[in-house]
């Protein structure tokens, strides 16, 4: 569980300590986004803190925040660490900040309006309680755009890039970056990535009981474990979206099942692979970290510089490419949006796959309209 400390002694901040608990843990977020949410919440405290804002006196005399604080605060979310210059954080990040200050002063108005109890009072404070929502609401950084060319925008790999890359990873390969008893690792993860379009923690969450070698084909399960026992990991893996049951093709399933039943039992290499369950290890053994994962990944690029930017996440959207390329021509057919969002584990109102694919999508379009102005240029 993540806390929100102060102080030299570290004594956690007993009302955010609450609403961790309360609001945070109980919507079954993980581990890192609680930890994400708790540093905007104190982002709100300090900030609120400087201009000396008492939240609860505020709730009692239903002032709340004013239009201009609540601006200065959306300007300061929209800067990564004030006190290092004036570097600016992605507009997603940003209202994800905003909102979360705002969740967190409702969270302290709430109990304090609770015990209004002339029944006008009440209901005036509840009214001015949605003025302020609405107010937030009005000068919120804005996200922007979704699908738009916006900096940092991420795609797929091209067609080159996805040749070079299943090529260098394969163990042997004489550009493969990686010492020779970590490539049978390598390949089956990063092949495992490329052929399926996991996230990262479901990834590094998987189980060697996750997989049925026996099964025809063979078959890979995708559980959700939040608070998993068995993960030790500083930031445990876990899986944001739905559980599935995924499909192996055979040289896949060979490719894991060697790394399985050879690779990662060898205890010379992996002598602490044995103590845990988990697929993928560190040179040690040890379950590897998100933070190893973008380690192997950044080795690769490092050797490569024509696969950048690549990342883990890059190759979940290079997944949703070649789905959307591979379905072209079946765009009519209604299950095509279904079956995509269950391999992704998306739910069925899931706007996902207007996210993902940006690649296909954007080269789909530009042949259409290159089609129409074709037939313009017929006309004349």
């Amino acid at each position: 569980m993540a806390l929100l400390t102060h102080g030299q002694l570290g004594l956690p901040v007993v009302s955010v300590a609450h609403y961790a608990l309360v609001r945070l843990r109980a919507r079954g977020l993980t581990l890192r986004s609680i930890r994400q949410e708790l540093r905007a919440v104190a982002l709100c405290l300090e900030f609120f803190s400087e201009l000396h804002i008492d939240f609860v006196l505020r709730a009692a005399q239903r002032r709340f925040l004013s239009r201009e604080e609540l601006v200065a605060f959306a300007d300061r979310c929209r800067i990564s660490v004030p006190e290092l210059g004036s570097r600016l954080v992605s507009p997603g990040y940003a209202a994800s900040r905003y909102f979360t200050c705002i969740d967190y002063v409702k969270w302290v108005a709430e109990p304090v309006l609770a015990r209004i109890t002339d029944r006008r009072e009440h209901a005036a404070a509840l009214e001015a309680l949605v003025r302020f929502e609405k107010r937030a609401s009005s000068v919120a950084p804005r996200v922007g755009a979704q699908s738009g060319p916006v900096p940092g925008e991420r795609l797929g790999m091209t067609s080159e890039q996805r040749e070079l890359f299943l090529r260098v990873i394969r163990p042997g390969d004489p550009d493969n970056p990686f010492k020779p008893e970590l490539q049978l690792r390598t390949a089956a993860m990063l092949l495992l990535a490329y052929a399926l379009g996991p996230r990262a923690g479901e990834l590094l969450g998987l189980k060697c009981s996750d997989f049925d070698f026996g099964a025809r084909p063979a078959t890979l399960t995708i559980h959700r474990r939040h608070d998993d026992p068995e993960d030790r990991r500083l930031d445990p893996a876990s899986t944001k979206t739905n559980g599935r049951i995924l499909t192996l093709e055979d040289d896949l399933r060979d490719l894991l099942d060697a790394w399985i039943t050879q690779g990662r039992s060898d205890r010379k290499n992996f002598p602490s692979a044995r103590k845990h369950p988990f697929v993928f290890v560190n040179y040690r053994g040890n379950p590897l970290t998100e933070r190893g994962l973008r380690l192997i990944v950044a080795a690769l690029a490092a050797k490569h510089h024509s696969l950048a930017p690549l990342s883990s996440h890059i190759l979940r959207h290079d997944w949703n490419d070649r789905w959307n390329e591979m379905t072209a021509d079946s765009s009519s057919d209604p299950t095509h949006p279904r079956d995509q969002k269950y391999a992704m584990g998306w739910t069925e109102k899931s706007i996902m796959p207007l996210r993902y694919g940006k690649r296909s999508i954007r080269n789909s379009a530009n042949k259409k309209i290159e089609k129409m102005q074709m037939e313009v240029v017929r006309k004349k």
